[in-house]
This record gives structure tokens, sequence and C-alpha cells, in this order.
């Protein structure tokens, strides 16, 4: 999107706030055209809801990058007094909501989409691909997590093609009790996944699965667990730079897998989008 029109209206931007390409530019203007694209009546929901979806990779990138939420309010004031400054009928703004249009049509369209982390990325697929995923994230050769296209609905699972664990539960930061501040996120560096992760004492949430076993392509059996909707919903309102838990269970055997939020919510925003 052609949308540079917002950054030089701030401030305190950096010269690398007017890089087109940066996170803190790409926030700037989505933000600025949705604020403007409410008050003038400028895009219609599908536009909208495309630029909501930029903003929050925009927003993790961010965040990911060492900013607060107080630095984030702060950004987001300064884009509202922008956006309350430029007229309706400015040839800027009608031109940038006609870019955003056109975006939107190439997005919807688009059948594969990454959505990023630190380490991991989510593929995000408009129809089903391989194994049933709609929207998933490796974890190692051998184990995949996200959201399967099933009969009659779609689930959040995790498929194993080699276990020996007869149990799976999900383990995340229950964020109606406990704040993302509370996570030792600048551990990263050293700690990877792991510093994403709830602490012990933490107010957490558990969600168990249920146990199926499938043939996957190539006549080779796979081992899926099975969460439900509730889980899903909750992982969509955690912070993009956290990790939730899976504890994997067996007769003498356990072991803990890290699952990393990153965009996750952009990319469900992606697969929810249709062309107008």
């Amino acid at each position: 999107m052609r949308l540079i029109f917002f950054a030089t209206a701030l401030a305190f931007a950096s010269s690398a706030a007017a890089e087109a390409q940066s996170p803190q530019a790409v926030l700037v203007e989505r933000l600025g055209l949705i604020k403007l694209g409410d008050r003038c009546r400028l895009l219609s929901p599908g536009p909208r809801a495309a630029l909501e979806a930029g903003a929050a990779q925009a927003r993790g990138a961010l965040l990911r990058a060492g900013w607060n939420d107080a630095r984030l309010s702060e950004l987001d004031a300064a884009v509202d007094g922008a956006a309350q400054n430029r007229a309706c009928t400015d040839p800027r703004t009608q031109a940038a909501a006609a870019d955003a249009r056109e975006a939107y049509e190439q997005w919807a369209h688009t059948p594969v989409m990454e959505f990023g982390g630190w380490r991991r990325n989510w593929t995000a697929r408009r129809a089903t691909g391989p194994n049933r995923w709609r929207l998933s994230q490796t974890i190692d050769a051998n184990t995949s997590f996200g959201v399967r296209e099933l009969s009659g609905g779609q689930a959040l699972s995790l498929v194993l093609n080699q276990t020996s664990a007869t149990g799976a539960r999900l383990i995340l930061r229950d964020p109606r009790r406990a704040r993302a501040g509370a996570l030792d996120l600048t551990a990263r560096v050293a700690y990877g996944l792991e510093a994403g992760a709830p602490a012990p004492g933490a107010a957490t949430r558990t969600f168990p699965s249920a146990r199926s076993t499938e043939q996957r392509p190539g006549g080779a059996a796979q081992t899926v667990f099975t969460f439900t909707d509730e889980a899903f919903q909750t992982m969509l309102a955690l912070d993009p730079r956290e990790s939730v838990v899976i504890e994997l269970r067996g007769a003498r055997t356990s072991e803990r897998l890290l699952v990393e939020v990153g965009d996750l919510a952009a990319a469900r925003a992606f697969l929810m989008l249709r062309a107008d």
C-alpha cells in the first residue's frame, strides 16, 4: 500500500519510521487510515479488516523489537491527533483509501501467507493444505500444531508422526488474571521461546485434549491431540511475544513442547477475509 502521508505528521517519528517497510511506519499508516476511514466512511468492512490485520502484524513486530504498551499508546494517540486534522476530501486521503481497497482485493485472493514470530512462522492457507492444515506452526520434523479442517468444522490440533504419548494438555497464561508484563520477555536472547512461557506460580489456564490415531498421506500412522475452541480463543488473546506449553504424557515419560504465539491473531484475520 502507498500509505505514507501520516508518518510526517508525527513530530516524534524517527527517520526509520519514514521508511515504508519499517514496522513503525506500517503501524502509523494502517492505524491512521482506519481512523480516517471510520470518520469519513471511506472503507467497507473487508478493507478495514485487512488494515487491522496489517496493524496487528506491525504491532507484534514492534513488541518483539522492544517496544512496550506505553510507547504503543503514545503512538496511537499521535496518529489519532493527525487523523483528526486530516480532511476527508484531501486528495491524499482519497488516494490512500483507494490504495487500501486495491491492496485488499489482492490480499483477499492470496492463497497462502506466512505470519511471523521470534523464531517460527504461522502458515495460513485459505484452502485446506497438506494433512488438512488451515493454520499451522512446525515445531520439529515430526510435530506440527495449529488449526485443521475436519468434517463439519475446524479444530485446534497437535499432530505427531512418532510418539508414545497417551495424553496432552495445553498450558498458557490466563489473560484475564495475569498481565503479559509479568513475563520475562527481555530474556528472549538468552532463553528463546522458554522465556515467553508462563513462569512458575503464574496464573494459567490448562486445556485437556482428545487423542486419536489417523493414517497420514503415504499410509503411516499419526497421533492427533485435539483441543477445544475455547483453547484457541484464549491463545488469540495472548501477547505476540509469548509461548504456550504443551505437555505430553506417556506411561513412563513426559515431554514439554513450546508453541510461539507470534502473529496468530493476524493469521486468523487473514483466513477470515473474503473478497467484497
